[in-house]
């Protein structure tokens, strides 16, 4: 037999009966009882089986922003929101406001938060000074208030719908008036998933509980597309392309950007002294590897697995996977880390947006060697980066939710290890720098480096330089490819160009980029494509 010990009757102990003759009333509801149900044999008292197993604590939308605890009937207490005598039944009570739910009322509305706010705001007709509920702002304004929540509000913070859909969450984002309810209750540091920002637990928010995803009311607003009903847009990340099972490597390839050959997969690490790049993402080639040896032609085993389409968080359109060094000398112009390339690129189907596939294949969070912690990719900023010189325009960023640290797209996705054309060992991305004398230079440029901003080293060599200096203004350009125009008679490659250079050959200005494209033959240069090329015919 059952035995169990209810707070509300410590003197004895309850029995767990299946069979009595008698109906008696529950003490913890006052409504008629009858088996099964608990009963203290001494004094004929009675707990409905879902009465004796009610939670001690609740978090309610009726009072949300403090716990309620279990109390036993009590004659001086009544029911903030029935407005009854609480002394025949069990109610919960909040002891910092002394508010007070009879378990009917908590039943009745209750404690369920997936939903959103269920009642109705009354408008208070004179504007006052208070601080919103919702918002979390306090400024004078016209307010609403619920009169069963005790929800005070500005008028414009109840016009919330009551869920909504993001392209940054798969799922229907929910309109949560206090967030400690659903969000996890040791979570003090809670950040919105869209601005990376601190988010107050105790004001309204937007929830997706399946990805514990969450986030402002104005970060989702901002990123909205739709209420909840609305399927026009598929929010999914969906891809196709190469079929492949999961994590196998087929040891032969057909690729559509070499269909010439089948692409031979290999496993054996490669001399570090090779100058060999992966077409794909324009960096040296690692196991494993396609390659066709006959053409001279290497991609990255995750370069050659990547789908042919796919959707992107916080984008609303397909992106097209698109091999640019197909055409005549031309680079696309990538908008996270904004280098340009002439290896492979997701393309918006409306044409407006590129992403290199560096910037791509980035893990999201980003675990970087540069940093202790995990980094998380945030919206727009103007925040400065820690690892490199100089201010960032607008862009998308990566922070650190525990800490003051920010690393732009550019210096995460720099190659860790880098082959400089006068030093016979690999170069090493390196975070901090320490010596005797305390005088940090780049080797290259000859000048001053501050020690707190990440650079390139040789161990062996005791060579140090900047990022910029050791990888250039394009370091994912190829400039031994040559390329047939229709304009010139002998191909053409790309070639570095300094100020001091022979002008361009078309407009007969000087080369204050770096780069150019050459003919080997007749010595012919011009601007690249997006400029003076483009200008004629291409």
């Amino acid at each position: 037999m059952e035995v169990i010990q209810h707070f509300s009757h410590e003197e004895h102990p309850l029995m767990f009966v299946e069979e009595f003759e008698d109906e008696g009333v529950c003490s913890g509801c006052n409504k008629s009882v009858c088996a099964p149900a608990y009963k203290c044999f001494h004094c004929n008292f009675f707990l409905h089986k879902s009465c004796a197993e009610l939670s001690t604590e609740i978090q309610h939308r009726a009072h949300p922003n403090h716990i309620l605890v279990l109390q036993k009937p009590s004659k001086s207490k009544i029911c903030d929101v029935c407005r009854k005598n609480c002394e025949r039944c069990f109610f919960y009570h909040c002891n910092s406001c002394d508010f007070d739910l009879d378990i009917e009322c908590a039943s009745i509305w209750g404690t369920n938060t997936d939903d959103g706010h269920q009642h109705k705001f009354v408008p208070i007709i004179q504007q006052i000074h208070f601080t919103c509920e919702i918002c979390g702002e306090y400024r004078n304004s016209f307010a609403q208030v619920c009169r069963i929540c005790r929800l005070l509000a500005h008028s414009k913070c109840t016009l919330n719908p009551p869920s909504i859909k993001i392209m940054a969450d798969r799922h229907s984002l929910t309109l949560i008036y206090s967030l400690g309810q659903v969000m996890k209750k040791h979570d003090a540091r809670a950040f919105c998933n869209l601005c990376i920002k601190k988010i107050n637990l105790s004001c309204a928010g937007y929830y997706c509980q399946k990805c514990d995803f969450v986030a402002h009311l104005h970060c989702a607003h901002r990123n909205w597309i739709g209420a909840s009903s609305d399927t026009t847009i598929d929010s999914s990340i969906e891809e196709e392309g190469i079929d492949f099972e999961e994590g196998e490597e087929s040891e032969e390839l057909k690729h559509f950007d070499h269909d010439e050959h089948n692409l031979i997969l290999s496993r054996n690490q490669v001399d570090v002294h090779h100058n060999k790049l992966c077409e794909g993402c324009m960096q040296l080639i690692s196991a494993p590897f396609y390659s066709c040896e006959q053409c001279n032609y290497f991609l990255h085993s995750a370069c050659a697995r990547l789908p042919l389409k796919k959707r992107l968080p916080n984008h609303p359109h397909l992106f097209t996977l698109y091999p640019c060094g197909s055409d005549i000398g031309k680079t696309a112009h990538c908008f996270t880390c904004h280098r340009r390339s002439n290896g492979f690129f997701y393309i918006c189907s409306e044409g407006e947006c590129s992403l290199d596939i560096r910037c791509c294949l980035i893990p999201i969070p980003l675990k970087h060697e540069g940093h202790q912690h995990s980094l998380f990719l945030a919206p727009s900023s103007d925040q400065k980066c820690n690892s490199c010189e100089g201010p960032k325009g607008p862009s998308r960023v990566f922070v650190c939710k525990e800490g003051d640290f920010v690393l732009g797209f550019e210096c995460a996705t720099l190659p860790l290890k880098v082959k400089y054309e006068h030093d016979s060992h690999l170069l090493s991305l390196t975070y901090t720098a320490k010596n005797d004398y305390e005088e940090y230079y780049c080797l290259i440029c000859e000048e001053e480096r501050n020690s707190n901003y990440w650079f390139y080293y040789c161990k062996k060599c005791d060579f140090t330089a900047h990022p910029r200096c050791v990888v250039g203004r394009y370091p994912y350009i190829r400039y031994e490819r040559d390329f047939t125009w229709e304009n010139h008679q002998h191909p053409l490659n790309f070639v570095r160009r300094s100020k001091d250079s022979r002008p361009c050959d078309a407009c007969d200005k000087i080369f204050d980029d770096d780069l150019a494209l050459n003919c080997r033959q007749c010595k012919f240069i011009i601007h690249p494509w997006w400029t003076c090329m483009g200008k004629m015919g291409i």
